[in-house]
């Protein structure tokens, strides 16, 4: 990849993929492929992706969708897309093989005993099918927050409770990055694997709570630590795994299978990522709750990563869901911050738009509200949606924006 980095920084957008099928409980779908009716215009919206000026993208795989029976794929659609790359060289994908949901014939998802094979296979039978167009790869975006959404709050399939529920389901995700890196890896050596991750930042709610901060700004790394193995006596995280049903015989699986970080992927929203310790949080179980964070807060989480890894950081994640003054108010404080990374010695390969265009907000699952009052104004172009309920992409300023930044980078 080191021939995209140009003057030091990668300009690369993404297109939101959750995809959670399962309507078990009532829920509408949360596909957004659909909803933002990109399976409809997935060739204007690439094309719109290529004259921005970004030269990757993250690129999310309906894993529902193409295995519609176990061990039975479709790559129709995926076909036409992955000849797409093929045709444009120049835009590179970060394949997002698994982005939140698993297919509808996978009993108790992710907390299914073959989940983590399984998984595995798909992602092999992807590389078999594209490894002449694929080399980047996500193995599973976000472990925090699929575990929190899947595990700890219930909202989302398995629906269990609590944070013996979030450790349930992320040693099942865990085990599932390992198998698919080590699948992936076996058929395509020069594959690099980007380990997405939100990388939160905790802060107490006031000093008596500092310990716990502590303690929770090294739970963040739960998924990284788990996936290298090098989780076991004396280390920060041991005996809270222990406490939660990740026990002795697993901590010896992750040694055992443990893979190497090629890159670290940090996603950051100023107004999700900082987190707050205090009470609830400590003693009743309570999902800390988000308050405004900065650039600054950006900055510490990707140094303490390099220092913490020493593998390039790549910023796979991050814009602000609001007026598009704001938005390009954040893109800009951005690309200053990662100028200063980069001249702090800070190995950043790029940093990431994401959505490229607005996205249903995950609420749409269960409040019954239409699209246009679900819609969350992240991207860079808006979702206009017309009277025959098309929706319409229109460039805004933030696109502008970022044009410049990625046209100053190829200069």
């Amino acid at each position: 990849m080191q021939q995209n980095k140009q003057n030091g920084l990668i300009w690369a957008v993404g297109i939101e993929d959750t995809f959670i099928g399962q309507t078990a409980r009532g829920e509408r779908p949360l596909d957004e492929f659909e909803l933002t009716q990109h399976y409809r215009f997935w060739r204007e919206d690439l094309d719109r992706v290529r004259a921005s000026g970004a030269s990757m993208i993250r690129y999310g795989i309906p894993w529902y969708r193409v295995e519609p029976a176990d061990g039975v794929y479709d790559w129709n659609w995926t076909d036409q897309v992955m000849a797409y790359f093929a045709e444009h060289r120049e835009l590179v994908p970060i394949v997002d093989l698994m982005h939140y949901g698993t297919p509808l014939w996978l009993k108790n998802e992710f907390m299914n005993a073959r989940y983590p094979e399984l998984v595995a296979r798909y992602a092999a039978a992807f590389a078999e099918r594209y490894r002449h167009v694929a080399r980047f790869y996500t193995p599973l975006n976000e472990p925090w927050v699929n575990a929190e959404w899947c595990g700890w709050s219930g909202k989302w399939p398995p629906y269990l409770k609590g944070q013996l529920g979030f450790a349930l389901v992320l040693n099942q995700l865990c085990k599932g990055i390992v198998l698919t890196v080590r699948a992936l890896k076996q058929l395509q050596p020069e594959a690099v694997m980007v380990h997405v991750e939100a990388s939160k930042k905790y802060v107490p709610a006031d000093p008596s709570f500092a310990d716990q901060a502590r303690f929770w700004n090294e739970l963040r790394y739960a998924m990284w630590e788990l996936v290298q193995g090098r989780v076991g006596h004396g280390h920060t995280l041991y005996e809270w795994m222990l406490d939660r049903h990740i026990g002795e015989p697993d901590l010896r699986w992750y040694a055992a299978n443990r893979i190497e970080l090629d890159w670290v992927g940090i996603n950051y929203y100023p107004q999700f990522s900082v987190n707050v310790i205090d009470r609830q949080v400590v003693e009743e179980d309570k999902i800390p709750e988000p308050v405004p964070g900065t650039v600054e807060d950006m900055k510490d989480i990707a140094r303490d990563i390099y220092r913490r890894y020493g593998k390039p950081v790549f910023i796979t994640e991050t814009s602000y869901n609001g007026s598009v003054d704001e938005r390009v108010a954040w893109l800009e404080e951005v690309a200053r911050a990662s100028r200063e990374l980069l001249e702090e010695g800070v190995d950043l390969y790029g940093v990431t738009w994401f959505p490229f265009f607005d996205m249903a907000d995950w609420p749409y699952r269960t409040n019954g509200l239409p699209l246009r009052d679900n819609m969350a104004t992240f991207g860079l172009y808006t979702l206009e949606e017309q009277p025959d309920g098309t929706l319409r992409r229109v460039k805004n300023a933030a696109a502008h924006r970022f044009e410049a930044e990625a046209k100053k980078t190829k200069a």
